[in-house]
This record gives C-alpha cells, sequence and structure tokens, in this order.
C-alpha cells in the first residue's frame, strides 16, 4: 500500500509539469507528439521526476497483487496508461483546440 503513495505523488508532479508547459503555451498551440520548445526548465523536472516516482512505485507495488508477474505487468502498464498518458494526450488537445490555430 505504501508504494501506491508513491504512484499518487508521480501522478501529482506530472499534472503539475502539465500545467506549468500549458501556462508557458498560453496563446499557441502546444506541440502533442514533440518536445514543447518552450517549456519551463521546472516543467521538464516535475515531469522527469513524476514519470519516475510513478514508475517505480507502480513497479514496486505489483508484486503486492495476488497475481501472476504477466498480469502484475500488464496491469501496471494500463494503469500508469490511464494515470498519466491519456489524460496528457487529452488536456493538450483540449488546450490546442481552445487555442485558434494560426492560418
Amino acid at each position: 500500500m505504501g508504494w501506491l503513495v508513491l504512484v499518487v505523488v508521480g501522478a501529482v508532479l506530472w499534472w503539475w509539469s502539465l500545467s506549468i508547459a500549458l501556462r508557458a503555451y498560453r496563446r499557441e498551440r502546444m506541440p502533442l507528439w514533440a518536445t514543447p520548445t518552450k517549456a519551463p526548465g521546472r516543467a521538464v523536472l516535475l515531469r522527469a521526476a513524476g514519470s519516475a516516482a510513478a514508475v517505480f512505485g507502480m513497479g514496486m507495488a505489483s508484486p503486492s497483487l495476488a497475481v501472476s508477474a504477466p498480469v502484475a505487468a500488464i496491469i501496471a502498464m494500463v494503469t500508469l496508461t490511464v494515470l498519466l498518458l491519456a489524460p496528457y494526450l487529452a488536456a493538450i488537445a483540449i488546450h490546442n483546440r481552445r487555442v485558434r490555430s494560426p492560418e
């Protein structure tokens, strides 16, 4: 149970980094599949720390699941995708939709 706290802390750091990066791109589109050029250093640091904490916490918590190793790995992958990747893509897509594209 203690390792899941690390997963939650990692997700919070990840989301905090996303909010900082989106504020840096307040009036322009943020690249979805490329590295943002204007991302503040603290956003990059928070994203790295958050993803490391979430992956490490999930990796350490997965043996406590009463399932086989392959199933635990799949659960960990799905959990991290739901916590980090899918909301990240949705937040950037919503931001880019709100910002008028250059014509």
